[in-house]
């Protein structure tokens, strides 16, 4: 008897084992359905922050000067097809180079040799989708190290009606202010 039981158990186990294989279940809520999007940069940081590399996901996005940019893609990231319905984050890696301490005449480095002061940073973000399915997807500097990441099908990121971050317009200031600070940046010719 006890041995019957034992088998019937099992019996039991295993089908429930089966069953839920055969649903696809993997104690995981399902995977959107993935699609490859391209990757434009866009900064925010003024003209002595350079981003010479950022990667989304572990891709390669390519460089973006301190401020605008947007111009170029890179391809490729995986991200969900359709808009979720619960936030979908990505985490973003980039470099910032500093030039602030090189001095320049007429456009070009007195030093040669003069090199920028990198610094390394990582967010983990939300994927914003400004339309129901998946468009070129943004990723934006913005001052104080913070990133946002836009998807849209319909507008780029210098659009007037974009609707991520305002495109950097105008002369670039040396840094721009980190949002909800006064700004005391200087922009490009101003003493």
């Amino acid at each position: 008897m006890y041995r019957k039981v034992i088998r019937g158990l099992s019996s039991l186990m295993l089908l429930m084992t089966l069953a839920a294989c055969a649903q696809g279940f993997s104690g995981k809520p399902a995977q959107p359905e993935m699609a490859a999007t391209t990757l434009t940069g866009v900064g925010h940081l003024g003209r002595m922050t350079g981003i010479p590399k950022y990667f989304v996901d572990g891709h390669w996005g390519g460089n973006v000067p301190g401020w605008g940019g947007g111009g170029g893609s890179v391809c490729c990231v995986q991200l969900p097809a359709k808009k979720p319905s619960t936030p979908y984050t990505v985490t973003v890696q980039w470099r910032t180079c500093d030039i602030s301490h090189i001095k320049f005449v007429d456009g070009r480095a007195v030093d040669p040799n003069a090199e920028c002061i990198p610094s390394e940073h990582e967010a983990t973000v939300p994927v914003h989708y400004a339309d129901s399915e998946l468009g070129n997807t943004a990723v934006h500097f913005l001052p104080g190290n913070k990133i946002e990441v836009w998807s849209s099908t319909k507008f780029s990121p210098n659009a007037s009606n974009y609707p991520g971050p305002a495109y950097s317009r105008g002369p670039a200031p040396d840094y721009a202010p980190v949002i909800d600070e006064p700004s005391t940046a200087k922009t490009q010719g101003e003493k």
